[in-house]
């Protein structure tokens, strides 16, 4: 029987810090070990954790070229303008992300 994937359950993706790393021996195939959701925990369902945990960390490059994370500027928007911000942004081929650092730059510079 299968639980509830991560992602699904808490709407994100694994994030590094927020991973606990046991060493423990366990011998898989012969206890019946499950996780928070219920899923038996097996060779293949490490093999699969470890590669999404993998897939999802490598990330984006930074903005600045240079190795780490780039900042993040959050805010909220109603519907609207963030429907009419994805219109803009397939007009012009990019991400909404694009196009807000673009705004936001073009705004700190004008004032």
């Amino acid at each position: 029987m299968m639980g509830v994937p991560y992602e699904e359950h808490y709407g994100e993706p694994y994030r590094p810090e927020d991973l606990e790393y046991v060493v423990e021996e366990v011998d898989l195939e012969a206890e019946e070990v499950l996780d928070s959701f219920g899923n038996r925990i097996d060779e293949d369902y490490v093999r699969r954790a470890v590669a999404d945990a993998r897939r999802k960390t490598a990330g984006r490059p930074s903005l600045t070229g240079e190795a780490g994370s780039s900042p993040r500027v959050s805010f909220r928007v109603p519907d609207s303008l963030r429907e009419l911000a994805q219109q803009r942004a397939e007009r012009e081929g990019k991400t909404v992300s694009a196009l807000a650092r673009e705004a936001f730059e073009d705004y700190l510079r004008a004032g």
